[in-house]
């Protein structure tokens, strides 16, 4: 059964130098896709800043568009830098549409940090969704979360980067 929300968010990742999708959000869009194909939230919102001259949220767009999406149910959050940031960009496109419930979809190493911080900005997360795991591959990222995790929940206790967002 899939669980139903009001938007199913897929949080970008870091484009590859030519400003392409790389395999991680390739597989995080499709997983978004296939969700919202499958009747999960009428709304996916593409959550991507980044650091590149283009905002991961366009590429996700495109992406989406060539795997069926309607352009109608997109939604790009193209303001954050990083997970703390899509948390808090999301959940206020989210308020200003009168919803709060959300399926996250990320990469499985970066789940139980994602939930934590759309849950702190306000999103009732009804799952967090992830593309299949490929351990062998992603060890790195399971390292750099490892690090990640307690700074992120320093930042959350100590609340703040949850007051304001930095200028952009």
């Amino acid at each position: 059964m899939i669980a139903r929300a009001d938007a199913i968010v897929v949080l970008g990742c870091r484009l590859r130098s030519d400003g392409r999708a790389g395999r991680a959000l390739e597989r995080r869009v499709a997983a978004g896709v296939a969700l919202h194909v499958a009747g999960a939230a009428p709304l996916l919102v593409l959550s991507g800043g980044g650091a590149g001259p283009r905002p991961e949220a366009e590429v996700m767009r495109e992406l989406a568009l060539s795997l069926g999406a309607p352009a109608a149910s997109l939604v790009l959050e193209t303001a954050s830098r990083d997970t703390i940031e899509n948390a808090l960009c999301s959940a206020a496109l989210l308020r200003a549409r009168g919803l709060s419930r959300a399926i996250v979809v990320t990469d499985r190493y970066h789940a139980l940090r994602a939930g934590l911080l759309f849950r702190r900005a306000g999103v009732e997360v009804v799952r967090v969704a992830t593309p299949p795991a490929r351990l062998a591959r992603d060890w790195p990222m399971w390292l750099r979360e490892g690090l990640a995790l307690p700074r992120s929940l320093a930042q959350v206790v100590l609340g703040r980067r949850f007051r304001r967002l930095p200028p952009r």
